[in-house]
């Protein structure tokens, strides 16, 4: 059995090595009406140096329509600069220009606030700056970094995903098939779209990071497949030392901060780093790296208690991080060491004193709810790598319903929902056909690209339709029940 599953692992290598990702463009520039019109300009690439600093596709902005945000960028110098939003890889294009409010800089650092016209379509956008220097147009992009919302509720919802595990072949243990071109990965963030929430969070263990740099460039271009906000947070796979290249380092290039905090409305969300060991402990020996388990240095502790200091009066309080702060690591090292999980105590006092509602995690494969002093300390299984206990591939649906949590568990005690268990298939334009094999009822959305016209809907109804060039989106709004078939469709 040992050589068995030996021999797997390196055919799933040997595949995954040849397989060919699916062309994704993830730098699609946009230029809105005002900005076409300056003809008489040259075009040029920005200097290399140049950034978006926020919102990015793993922290980005959700806004308001008719409100202000902020974007951070940094970059040499400019005349003028300008910003737009394209709609995130719809067929149908929406270009909307943003009026800037306010310039600042701090050396090569800079922010302008933005405000999003009043009458923007909610939606997911690519965000780009365009700067005007010497009579040159340059232009910096970020996909997926702007969503667009009607206003925040005291009512919405939220998926927790961890270890999708992007270069990982212990995937093919469960099953090979689904193991060879990430296809597990892919699948879950299909049916996450399909249940539409209004955003993702993912704790940690994005890559399995052995291939370091192919691996993280892989992920990334899956996570462009979320028609939802994402927003991220790093795991030991991530922060591993390869061949002398940091893990971190390619984090930040690709996704940016290791730790930073956000708000919905007002309910207040914490990301953490939970993996700050020194750089020698997260350098592999062969294969495994001497430590994967916890370790929050004194920084972070000290940053984590001056977020959640300056957010007390929060409606709810989230946290996620790759380590579960309840579960001591000290076995999770080459040589079992007995390597505690530095200032775990301390974060879980933290949790205690500032209230913390629910804390988000993933490491283990497999899924956990415990709740002390009133904090819900959730753990869920792995998306797409092996998967122990009584574990299975899968994700996490968290509903908060006026201003409290509603539910977390697809099925009591602890469970997560289970993926490959939600599929859909169109017959044609005008008719899509979703199957439920779960044992729940599911709200799902489906878009339709259909000629112009009036429509009524079969089965559903209409959210939102987006019209150019004689096409219309149509965003149409089902419910399915528990164990069956649904077909929605226009007429």
């Amino acid at each position: 059995m040992k050589y068995l599953k030996l021999f797997t692992i390196i055919i799933t290598i040997i595949f995954l090595s040849t397989s060919v990702a699916s062309a994704i463009s993830i730098q699609q520039k946009t230029k809105s009406k005002k900005i076409t019109e300056r003809a008489s300009l040259d075009t040029a690439d920005v200097d290399k140096n140049a950034d978006i600093l926020y919102p990015l596709c793993s922290y980005p902005a959700i806004v308001e329509r008719g409100k202000n945000f902020t974007i951070k960028f940094k970059v040499d110098g400019f005349d003028k600069v300008f910003a737009c939003i394209s709609t995130a890889y719809e067929p149908i294009v929406d270009e909307i220009e943003l009026k800037i409010n306010d310039v600042r800089k701090t050396g090569i650092f800079w922010s302008i606030k933005a405000s999003i016209p009043s009458d923007t379509p909610t939606e997911l956008y690519n965000l780009t700056l365009f700067f005007e220097k010497n009579k040159t147009l340059y232009s910096l992009n970020e996909p997926r970094a702007v969503d667009v919302v009607n206003n925040f509720t005291q009512s919405f919802s939220f998926v927790h995903v961890t270890d999708f595990h992007i270069g990982d072949p212990r995937g093919a243990k469960e099953n090979l098939r689904e193991t060879i071109g990430w296809e597990a990965a892919k699948k879950a963030v299909e049916e996450i779209n399909l249940l539409h929430p209004d955003f993702v969070i993912i704790s940690g263990d994005l890559v399995f990071g052995y291939l370091n740099s192919y691996d993280y460039k892989e992920c990334y271009k899956i996570l462009q497949l979320f028609d939802v906000p994402t927003f991220l947070c790093p795991g030991n796979h991530d922060g591993q030392i390869v061949f002398g290249k940091d893990g971190f380092d390619l984090w930040r290039k690709y996704f940016g901060l290791l730790n930073y905090s956000f708000n919905y409305g007002t309910y207040h969300f914490i990301a953490v780093n939970s993996y700050c060991w020194p750089s020698y402990q997260r350098t592999p020996m062969l294969f495994p790296t001497f430590n994967w388990g916890g370790y929050i240095d004194d920084k972070e502790i000290k940053w984590v208690e001056n977020d959640l200091k300056n957010n007390e009066n929060a409606t709810l309080t989230f946290m996620f991080l790759h380590h579960n702060p309840i579960w001591e690591t000290r076995d999770d090292s080459v040589f079992k060491i007995k390597s505690e999980y530095h200032n775990r105590k301390k974060l879980l006092s933290l949790i205690e004193k500032y209230g913390v509602d629910m804390v988000l995690s993933g490491h283990v494969h497999y899924d956990n709810v415990t709740i002390i002093n009133g904090t819900i300390y959730i753990t869920t299984t792995t998306t797409a790598s092996d998967h122990r206990k009584d574990a299975y591939w899968g994700y996490r649906l968290i509903n908060i319903k006026n201003g409290a949590i509603l539910s977390y568990n697809y099925r009591e005690p602890k469970y997560s929902i289970p993926s490959y268990h939600i599929n859909y298939t169109f017959k044609n334009s005008y008719t899509a056909i979703v199957e439920n094999n779960l044992i729940k009822d599911i709200n799902v959305l489906i878009k339709f690209l259909v000629p112009s016209g009036f429509y009524n809907v079969k089965n559903g109804k209409v959210l939102m339709e987006r019209k150019k060039n004689g096409l219309s989106e149509v965003y149409v709004l089902a419910n399915v029940k528990k164990e069956s078939k649904l077909e929605i469709s226009l007429n």
